[in-house]
């Protein structure tokens, strides 16, 4: 008989756990809805990479000069970087059968905690790795058109990706701050 068919073991993970006032079927509602939100996150991040380093290698591929090149393959690595470092740090991981209130609890808490530290850590794993291929497109691009009016459209290029670095920032440390509520409510579920 497993777990899940001992009436004596069900009965005894059923009953109130003296201080943790949320059953164990909620935990397990609200953590496999948690799991799904991350694995879907994760599944449009993988897409949107292999996408973007589809279009990267086929301007490697088809660059002439080395710079043009070695911008290409920065984003390259740093695509990868960041899918590996995603996978890595931020997988989801679903609650295991049968456990009891406590430890279902445990696990949760472990779960948004780890999340909470990928949202947060953002800059350094997902943008930061980005800047070096941002930084030799600008300087090859303004060694190939020495114009002012160049160094204008670069500059403002420059602009508008700070500013998509600076939304994607915020956007995630307004994730870090949910997820940093929804442990609060969870340890005063304790």
């Amino acid at each position: 008989m497993n777990v899940a068919e001992n009436p004596v073991q069900k009965l005894w993970q059923d009953q109130p756990v003296e201080g943790i006032k949320m059953p164990v079927e909620e935990l397990r509602r609200r953590a496999g809805k948690f799991e799904r939100r991350i694995r879907g996150r994760n599944l449009r991040e993988y897409v949107a990479s292999l996408i973007a380093v589809g279009l990267f290698v086929y301007f490697l591929v088809s660059a002439h000069d080395w710079l043009s090149r070695t911008t290409y393959g920065l984003f390259i690595a740093a695509m990868l970087w960041i899918v590996v470092a995603l996978h890595h740090k931020g997988s989801a991981k679903t609650m295991p059968e049968g456990v009891d209130t406590l430890t279902g609890l445990r696990f949760y808490r472990a779960e948004l905690e780890r999340q909470y530290r990928v949202v947060r850590d953002v800059w350094w794993w997902y943008l930061a790795p980005l800047v070096p291929g941002f930084v030799v497109y600008t300087i090859g691009h303004a060694i190939q058109s020495p114009r002012p009016a160049a160094w204008a459209g670069l500059a403002f290029m420059d602009v508008v990706v700070a500013g998509m670095f600076v939304w994607i920032w915020r956007m995630n440390q307004k994730a870090a701050r949910c997820l940093e509520r929804m442990i609060q409510e969870l340890n005063g579920a304790e």
